[in-house]
């Protein structure tokens, strides 16, 4: 299944499907990034970048469920300034936002969040989507982040010691959004 654009008050997200030289520059920008990428992973050198994006692009044009990208743009100047993305594993994906460092700190993930879980049950048929990061000071951060969308922390299940995980099962969405 497709992405689609997904639209907020402030941002327009374009699915990455297809290759662009401006879209292919952030991405790899953000993926080779150490700032960027300091509470995720190390950063991608920028040959293993330019392989991601290819892979994102390759993805992204299969009909088989699996990862989605968008492109974030500012709905203001329709400057991109970021990535979204699922990484999926069978009926779960792990979502996560990459943004250029002027928008740090400015609520692009809060409003974000809210059509990418939606498309990420509705459209892709998730049963649960999860972040997972280091568990240090900054994960008080992204407690209050996924904490308004009903995720839970779920230690046990991280994939490494010393990360922590979060989860949101379709069923939490569903309740929390029907107000029941």
């Amino acid at each position: 299944m497709s992405a689609q654009v997904l639209e907020t008050g402030r941002f327009r997200l374009r699915p990455l499907s297809r290759p662009d030289p401006a879209d292919r520059a952030l991405y790899c920008a953000l993926y080779s990034s150490a700032a960027v990428m300091a509470r995720i992973m190390p950063p991608l050198s920028p040959a293993a970048a330019e392989r991601l994006y290819a892979r994102a692009i390759d993805w992204a044009r299969s009909d088989t469920p699996g990862h989605r990208f968008w492109i974030i743009d500012a709905r203001d100047d329709d400057a991109p300034i970021g990535v979204a993305g699922y990484l999926r594993n069978g009926a779960e994906a792990e979502i996560g936002v990459l943004l250029v460092e002027p928008w740090w700190n400015r609520g692009v993930s809060s409003e974000t969040f809210v059509p990418l879980i939606a498309h990420g049950f509705e459209r892709m048929g998730l049963s649960l989507i999860c972040a997972e990061r280091p568990d240090d000071d900054h994960a008080r951060v992204i407690d209050r982040l996924l904490g308004r969308f009903g995720f839970v922390r779920a230690p046990e299940r991280a994939s490494a010691v010393g990360q922590c995980r979060w989860e949101l099962p379709r069923s939490a969405w569903s309740t929390r959004r029907d107000g029941v």
